[in-house]
C-alpha cells in the first residue's frame, strides 16, 4: 500500500507538531522520498541534520500528493541515516483528502528577513529564541518594519530579494500585518526563485516552515479581512 503512493523523488512535507494536542507551534520540514521498504520511509532533507533535530520515537505526519489527492500518513521517527537523511516508520493507515486552494493577495505589509545558517536543529533553535525575545518585548518598543509589497497566503509568501538566493535556503521572516502590532515571526523555506534582470536581484516564493499556532490564526484572519475588503471595494466600484 505504501509503495503505491510513495515513490523515489516524490516531495513530502513532515509535520513535526500537533496543535490539536495542545502544542502551540506549527513546524514543518520539506523532504523528498528516497525509498519505501517494509513499512519504513527513507527521506532526504535539503539541510544538514544534527542529533537535536528529532527526538526518539517522535510521532509526526507526512503529507504528500497521490492520484490527484492530498495524502497524509502517520509515522514515528526511527533513525537518522546520514547527515541529510532520516527513516520514519509508518504508524497507521493512509488518509486521502481533497486539497483546497488557498487565497493569495498582493498587498503591502511590514517585512524584514534574514538568512539562516547551520544545521536544522540550530536553525529551529534560532527561530524559537526569536519567538521568546518577541514575547518578552514591551508593546511600547515594538519596531515598525519597512513596508514592502508581497504576495501573501496563509502558507507562504512571494517577495523580492536584492541578492540571489538559493532554493531550500531557510529564512527568518518578520511580518507586521498591522501597524503598531507585534510582528509574526516565521521560519520559511525558499521553494522557487526567478531572476529579475541582469543584476543579482530576484523574486522568490517561500513556504512557511515554522510559526506559532496563534500567529497562524492572526495571519489567516488578516487575509480573510483583506480579501473581504477588496471584494467589497471591487463590488462598489462596479456599481458606480
Amino acid at each position: 500500500m505504501f509503495t503505491k503512493h510513495f515513490k523515489p523523488g516524490q516531495k513530502v512535507l513532515i509535520h513535526l507538531t500537533n496543535p490539536a494536542d495542545g502544542d502551540d507551534r506549527l513546524e514543518n520540514i520539506s523532504a523528498s522520498c528516497l525509498a519505501v521498504d517494509n513499512g519504513v520511509l527513507t527521506l532526504n532533507l535539503p539541510y544538514e541534520i544534527d542529533a537535536s533535530a528529532f527526538s526518539e520515537n517522535a510521532k509526526m505526519s507526512v503529507i504528500s500528493e497521490s492520484l490527484g489527492l492530498g495524502l497524509k500518513a502517520q509515522t514515528c521517527f526511527l533513525r537518522q541515516q546520514t547527515d541529510t537523511s532520516i527513516q520514519l516508520r509508518f504508524d497507521g493507515d493512509l488518509r486521502f483528502f481533497q486539497k483546497r486552494p488557498t487565497a493569495r493577495l498582493n498587498l503591502p505589509i511590514g517585512i524584514r528577513y534574514s538568512r539562516l545558517t547551520g544545521t536544522l536543529g540550530a536553525m529551529r533553535q534560532q527561530w524559537q529564541q526569536h519567538i521568546h525575545k518577541l514575547a518578552n518585548t514591551p508593546p511600547e518598543v515594538i519596531p515598525q518594519l519597512p513596508c514592502g509589497m508581497v504576495n501573501l497566503s496563509s502558507g507562504g509568501i512571494r517577495l523580492g530579494f536584492r541578492n540571489a538566493i538559493d532554493k531550500a535556503q531557510l529564512c527568518m521572516l518578520l511580518l507586521q500585518v498591522e501597524p503598531e502590532t507585534p510582528p509574526i515571526c516565521t521560519m520559511a523555506e525558499v521553494v522557487w526563485t526567478h531572476p529579475k534582470g541582469k543584476d543579482m536581484s530576484c523574486t522568490a516564493g517561500l513556504q512557511f516552515m515554522a510559526i506559532m499556532a496563534e500567529d497562524q490564526k492572526r495571519l489567516e484572519k488578516f487575509i480573510r479581512t483583506c480579501r473581504f475588503e477588496m471584494q467589497n471595494k471591487k463590488n462598489h466600484n462596479q456599481t458606480q
